[in-house]
């Protein structure tokens, strides 16, 4: 692997770690089946999904999608544990807790007003914390 493919493809499996940890109002996971039921992402994404950010998993290098989904459906032992769909669900988890308290405890330190801070985690914005800020970011990462 060269280089250059490597660090695409760490910055395109971070952003789709980014987009896998949105979640809904349930704190379910959704894109996460979404990804294990697609052996390619669909050409056009309805607009209802583009809040879901499965727009952009159009622009993800297809063997690190490919990779990805294969990892979510079956699972590969590596020293240390295994990386299946469970590892996955886990990540998601673990990544929204850790927007989650990013933003309150900046909020808590920072706020002025309650419109302040910089609400990562809106929760009444389901099913990501900040629509534009989390396509922003992830919109970087696939640049």
């Amino acid at each position: 692997m060269n280089q250059n493919y490597g660090t695409t493809g760490i910055k395109h499996a971070v952003a789709m770690l980014l987009m896998m940890a949105l979640e809904d109002e349930n704190h379910q996971h959704l894109n996460i089946d979404y990804i294990s039921s697609l052996a390619t992402p669909p050409e056009v994404s309805l607009g209802a999904e583009a809040r879901w950010l499965r727009d952009l998993i159009l622009v993800v290098d297809p063997k690190v999608y490919e990779q990805i989904r294969q990892l979510v459906n079956g699972g590969l032992a590596v020293p240390g544990g295994v990386v299946d769909k469970q590892l996955f669900q886990d990540t998601a988890k673990n990544i929204s807790l850790i927007l989650r308290g990013l933003s309150e405890s900046y909020h808590a330190k920072y706020a002025v007003t309650a419109g302040d801070g910089l609400t990562l985690w809106d929760p009444t914005c389901f099913p990501h914390p900040s629509c534009w800020r989390m396509r922003e970011a992830v919109g970087a990462l696939l640049a």
